[in-house]
């Protein structure tokens, strides 16, 4: 009987002591509330068991397999941040996965975008504007593409052109003359109108020379009735210009 009443004052310090130390400490509740359960349980178990040595002994194992818990616990959390954190890692990876391949059609598309601009500004700056029969009058299609070369011209400095009028073969030829002279100068005009310096444009009427037509029909008389834009670099030294 003695022993029991040893055995059992001996539980309650350990719990007491073990319960007050799991309320003190707030930042491990948890693990110190498990602990304490451990001591106490323990120390119960041991102490009707074994007595007071028993109680000791059973106090020490109830502790460790508290503590054991806790640890258990803790792992348990850390898989679960170690789980979240690869799911996130994966979500970013995809997210990488995307933006490059986003920028790799991007890249593609200004390629593409960049041929397409680089063949208009081909076309432009070897255009060539079509008139009817008789007439020096600027077409509207045509006049869109004046609009385009302006635009051209302006972010390109370094070019000037060369106009060249022309007429078909039919008629008098001193009246072809000055027909090839009148398209000409509606071009000309049309172009520093719209911004273009005339010191950056140059002409020339030739009439019915250099004729393009092979016969005297409709069809080939057509290609004969234009005016020509030639490109040329401007010397930026000295303001002479080369031919390109």
């Amino acid at each position: 009987m003695k022993k029991t009443l040893i055995a059992l004052t001996l539980i309650a310090s350990f719990c007491t002591e073990a319960f007050a130390s799991a309320a003190t400490h707030t930042p491990s509740k948890e693990g110190h509330k498990e602990t304490a359960i451990g001591l106490g349980t323990g120390a119960i178990i041991g102490g009707v068991v074994g007595g007071p040595i028993g109680a000791f002994v059973g106090a020490f194992a109830g502790g460790l397999i508290g503590e054991s818990k806790v640890a258990d616990n803790k792992i348990a959390e850390q898989e679960r941040a170690i789980t979240i954190m690869k799911e996130k890692t994966n979500d970013y990876q995809h997210v990488l996965n995307h933006n490059n391949m986003l920028e790799q059609q991007v890249e593609v598309l200004a390629n593409q975008n960049e041929q397409l601009t680089q063949a208009q500004i081909n076309n432009l700056l070897a255009m060539t504007v079509q008139f009817k029969t008789g007439s020096s009058v600027i077409a509207s299609h045509f006049a869109l593409q004046l609009d385009q070369l302006v635009a051209l011209l302006n972010n390109q400095p370094q070019l000037a052109l060369d106009l060249s009028g022309f007429a078909d073969q039919r008629g008098d030829e001193q009246a072809n003359l000055l027909l090839s002279k009148a398209r000409v100068d509606a071009v000309q005009s049309y172009l520093i109108k719209h911004g273009v310096s005339h010191k950056r444009l140059s002409t020339q009427a030739f009439g019915e020379q250099q004729t393009l037509a092979s016969s005297n029909t409709v069809e080939d008389n057509f290609f004969d009735r234009r005016v020509t834009l030639t490109t040329r670099s401007i010397n930026p030294v000295n303001g002479q210009t080369a031919s390109n």
